[in-house]
């Protein structure tokens, strides 16, 4: 017969520090029926996002195998890895065996992320709100990261009870009217009725405030008689607009981009002018608009070089140039693990030829094979935002030449600071005597006051010039 387990055995054993945390719920039928079947279903077949929380062991404990869990796991598949973290989907299995994998692509991921020090934004709104458009503001602010209905029309929430109506298909459409919508007829009557009460009050105060009279007593929902309630309902069904924005607060739509409200206003109506949702565009996000992958607000922040001083620039980022620029598709960069596109405008990444004294970047119009390692370039990138299918979308902008030399020079590959003597180039730049041009000075060979030869400096064989093919990337 078994011990029984004290107290205190099971306080540790129901501890949240002893236990491996339950995996988030990943894409199901719920998410496709919410409007995103068609931008979670991928070629690949794996998931959106990860779910299982990635743990990893010190370098002591990983050679004898133990990872903190029930038992140790086999030294052959977690000891070969450089980025030993895995992710545990059963402690137990069927088998009696621990169901784990590796999980060092999305740890490395994660850590490449971070070293950008970028913060995930909000998505910017289209070309035709751009003159309500804010700029970038972070997905932590206030006005954005809620998940609770709000009273006013500028609702920036990203997470809401109902699906979006866009990326439903036909038949997901019928069955949510089917199964939702349906049934709750007589609770929409009840919502508009409300509603109607709550209109009727304002007027009755209006025109008691125009006459200067003592405004009556409130109109509450079981005032609304049929007759009134039906006339409301035959003036919403002309009111395409007003009746949009009812359905879509009494089941708790996620927004779409509004229709003309100049087309389908009627007589009588007032159009407000609102900034529309940022999500209205693409859909909601099926995760946190940060996804995890950051959690800091801005990057206003200046570096201060030890030598130079505060930056005007970021320090920026070495890219690989994953394929070329052909006909109207742009090239494809390939930054931190995450694809995006080169910037776009007046840039080095879309010179045709030599302009301005700055030559076009290598690489990136046709494939060049000589590239040891790939053609590379650096890049600043600029915003980051998680778009409604969980894929991450980078801006990132031609770096600085200055801010090149300086990443240079700290990895080695640039001399740019000079530390040497001034007083030793003050007589280096004295003009010398006629005996000094003719044989040295004081008879003495070609050279200095001091009697050392005067050496001229050559360039060192081998070196070519900047952003060519043999010396572009890092492995130079």
């Amino acid at each position: 017969m078994s011990a029984r387990l004290s107290p205190g055995g099971a306080l540790l054993r129901s501890s949240r520090l002893f236990s491996v945390p339950k995996p988030i719920p990943g894409p199901s039928a719920a998410s496709e029926d919410a409007g995103y079947g068609s931008t979670l279903r991928r070629p690949t077949g794996t998931s959106p996002y990860p779910t299982h929380q990635s743990i990893t062991t010190p370098e002591s404990s990983r050679s004898q195998g133990d990872w903190g869990l029930k038992r140790s796991l086999p030294l052959k598949t977690t000891t070969k890895s450089s980025t030993p973290s895995i992710h545990v989907k059963h402690l137990d299995s069927i088998e009696k065996i621990t169901d784990y994998s590796s999980s060092s692509q999305h740890s490395i991921t994660l850590q490449k992320f971070q070293e950008l020090n970028l913060p995930l934004t909000v998505p910017t709104l289209p070309n035709r709100y751009r003159a309500v458009s804010l700029g970038t503001t972070s997905v932590f602010e206030d006005d954005h990261d809620v998940t609770a209905v709000g009273g006013t029309g500028s609702d920036k929430r990203w997470k809401f009870e109902g699906p979006w109506l866009a990326g439903l298909t036909e038949g997901q459409f019928e069955n949510y009217v089917q199964k939702t919508v349906r049934n709750r007829r007589q609770e929409f009557q009840a919502f508009l009725r409300t509603r109607l009460a709550s209109d009727l009050t304002a007027a009755q105060q209006q025109a008691a405030l125009d006459k200067a009279i003592e405004a009556p007593a409130p109109v509450v929902a079981k005032d609304v008689t049929e007759d009134q309630l039906t006339e409301y309902i035959r003036k919403l069904r002309s009111d395409r607009v007003t009746l949009f924005a009812l359905i879509s607060e009494f089941l708790d739509l996620a927004p779409l981009n509004p229709p003309s409200a100049i087309a389908n206003m009627s007589a009588g109506t007032r159009i407000e002018s609102k900034s529309p949702n940022p999500y209205a565009e693409r859909g909601p996000p099926i995760t946190h608009p940060s996804g995890g992958l950051s959690y800091i607000r801005t990057n206003a922040h200046a570096e201060n070089h030890p030598l130079y001083g505060p930056q005007a620039n970021p320090s920026p980022v070495l890219a690989r140039i994953i394929s070329p620029r052909h006909m109207s598709n742009p090239a494809k960069l390939g930054v931190a693990g995450f694809i995006t596109d080169t910037p776009q405008g007046d840039s080095a990444f879309n010179y045709r030829s030599y302009r301005g004294g700055k030559a076009r970047v290598s690489g990136i119009a046709t494939f060049d094979p000589e590239i040891t390692g790939g053609s590379k370039c650096y890049v600043e990138p600029v915003s980051a935002n998680i778009n409604s299918s969980g894929k991450l979308v980078l801006k990132v902008d031609e770096a600085s030449e200055e801010a090149q030399m300086i990443k240079k020079e700290l990895i080695g590959k640039a001399e740019i600071y000079n530390n040497k003597n001034p007083n030793a180039h003050a007589l280096e730049s004295e003009p010398r005597t006629h005996s000094q041009r003719l044989g040295g000075y004081r008879g003495s060979p070609l050279g200095r006051r001091d009697g050392s030869p005067l050496i001229r400096r050559q360039p060192k064989p081998g070196k070519v010039e900047t952003g060519s093919s043999q010396s572009y990337g890092l492995d130079k």
